[in-house]
C-alpha cells in the first residue's frame, strides 16, 4: 500500500447515521451502538417564537427551511461536526413520501454541501441487526403501524402493510379514559400523556382484556399523578393499547395486518417469517405488547379468512439487539460502516448486500434525482431499455 493511500484511509472520518421520525430523531455516528442523541423532532422557529415541528409545513419551501434549521441543529449543537467532512446514512420508511425525500436529499446537497449520502430503508435495517434470512419486521411509529416482510435481504413490496395505529392511536385513547376517569375533559398535552403512558400503562394479556372490557375493572384501585393532578385508575393504564388490537369489518388491527402480510408473501416463506418476527418502534416498549401480539396472531390464525392460507404457524419474536426506538438507526450505522470507503460516497447505489442507496455530490448534481424504492425504472441497471423511455 502506498504512504498516501494509508493516510487517506486514516483520514477517512465516520459517517453520521439521520433517522428523522414522526416525534423524535436518531443522531450519532456509524459503527456505533447507539445514537449519539435522541431528540424531539422540533426546533425553535425564531420567526414564530416557538418550537416547531419538523413536520409541521404546508409548503415545499416551509419543508425546506424546516430541514435546514432541524439538521442544523443536530449538526452544530449535538455532535459538533463539519456537514461537508462527512457521508451521511438516511434512514427512512418504504413509505416517505416523495417530496419529503427529494427536499431532504436537497437540503443535505446543496444548503449543506455533504459529500455523499446513501439511502437505507428501515425495514431491511432493523433486519440487517438480526443478522437472519428472514424476517418480519413489525414497527410501530408515532403515527403508522408498517409490517415488513424482508426475505434474503429484499421486502416484498406487495406484502408491506400500514394502518394508523400508532403511538398517538394509544394516547388518544388514553386520553378518552383518563376524562371518563375525572368526570371531565382534562385537555392534557402529549408530553404529559407520554409521561403517564411510560411510567404506568401497560398491555394485559387477551383473556384478561376482554374481561375487563366487559365487566369492568374494580374501581377501588387507582392512582394519583400529584404533577397534573390527573387521576388514573387501572382500567386507563390496562386498556389504553387496546386500539391496536381493536377489529373492525375492515380487518385492519395490528394482529390482522401482521397477517395479511405473512398472507402475501410467497407461500414457501410464510412459515420463516411467522418464526421470526422482530417488533421495533418507539411504541413497541409498552410491556406487555409482544406476548399480547402472539396471543392474538396465534387465535387468529386459526379464525376464517387466515385459516385456509396459513396452516400450522409457529409466531416466535426476536429480543431486539437495541432498545426499540433505536433498532432501524443501528442497523442504518451497520450498513454505514460497511460502506466505507465506497457506497455513499463513490455513488456506487448499493450497500452491503444491498440493503442501501447511495448518490454522490457529484451525481446529484448531474441528475438532481433520486432513486424510487419501488419504481421499476430504478430497479434495473442504466443500460435496460426502460432508461430510454423516459
Amino acid at each position: 500500500m502506498a504512504l498516501y493511500e494509508g493516510i487517506a484511509l486514516i483520514q477517512e472520518k465516520q459517517a453520521v447515521v439521520l433517522d428523522l421520525g414522526t416525534d423524535y430523531t436518531k443522531f450519532g455516528f456509524t459503527g456505533e451502538a447507539a445514537p449519539r442523541c435522541i431528540v424531539r423532532s422540533e426546533f425553535w422557529c425564531q420567526a414564530e417564537r416557538r418550537y416547531k415541528r419538523l413536520y409541521d409545513y404546508r409548503t415545499p419551501q416551509e419543508l425546506y427551511d424546516n430541514l435546514v434549521h432541524m439538521l442544523h441543529l443536530l449538526y452544530f449543537r449535538h455532535v459538533l461536526v463539519n456537514p461537508k467532512e462527512r457521508r451521511v446514512v438516511v434512514v427512512e420508511s418504504l413509505l416517505t413520501p416523495t417530496l419529503f425525500r427529494e427536499t431532504l436529499a436537497k437540503v443535505l446537497f446543496i444548503h449543506y454541501e455533504v459529500s455523499g449520502a446513501l439511502w437505507v430503508d428501515s425495514g431491511r435495517a432493523s433486519a440487517l441487526t438480526l443478522a437472519a434470512p428472514v424476517v418480519l419486521v413489525v414497527s410501530i411509529g408515532a403515527r403508522d403501524a408498517e409490517v415488513t416482510a424482508v426475505v434474503h435481504g429484499c421486502p416484498v413490496l406487495r406484502a408491506l402493510q400500514s394502518q394508523p395505529l400508532g403511538a398517538r392511536a394509544v394516547n388518544a385513547e388514553l386520553a378518552r379514559l383518563l376524562d371518563e376517569d375525572n368526570g371531565r375533559e382534562l385537555h392534557l398535552s402529549d408530553d404529559v400523556l407520554d409521561d403517564i403512558k411510560v411510567r404506568a400503562c401497560f398491555v394485559p394479556g387477551r383473556e384478561a382484556a376482554l374481561r375487563w372490557a366487559e365487566r369492568g375493572v374494580p374501581a377501588d384501585v387507582r392512582e394519583t399523578r400529584r404533577g397534573a393532578d390527573v387521576l388514573v385508575s387501572r382500567r386507563a393504564r390496562a386498556l389504553a393499547a387496546e386500539p391496536l388490537f381493536a377489529r373492525d369489518h375492515d380487518l385492519a388491527s395490528l394482529p390482522d395486518i401482521v397477517l395479511q402480510c405473512i398472507m402475501q408473501c410467497p407461500i414457501d416463506a410464510r412459515r420463516s417469517l411467522a418464526g421470526s418476527v422482530l417488533v421495533t418502534g418507539g411504541g413497541a416498549a409498552l410491556p406487555g405488547l409482544r406476548a399480547r401480539l402472539a396471543q392474538e396472531l396465534r387465535h387468529l390464525a386459526d379464525q376464517p379468512p387466515y385459516k385456509e392460507r396459513l396452516r400450522e404457524l409457529e409466531f416466535k419474536f426476536h429480543s431486539a439487539p437495541a432498545h426499540e426506538n433505536s433498532v432501524a438507526w443501528v442497523g442504518g450505522a451497520l450498513c454505514g460502516a460497511a460502506c466505507a470507503g465506497g457506497g455513499a460516497g463513490a455513488g456506487a447505489g448499493a450497500g452491503a448486500g444491498g440493503e442501501g442507496r447511495g448518490v454522490s455530490r457529484e451525481t446529484y448534481a448531474r441528475t438532481r434525482r433520486l432513486r424510487d424504492w419501488a419504481c421499476l425504472l430504478h430497479n434495473t441497471p442504466p443500460s435496460h431499455p426502460h432508461w430510454d423511455m423516459q
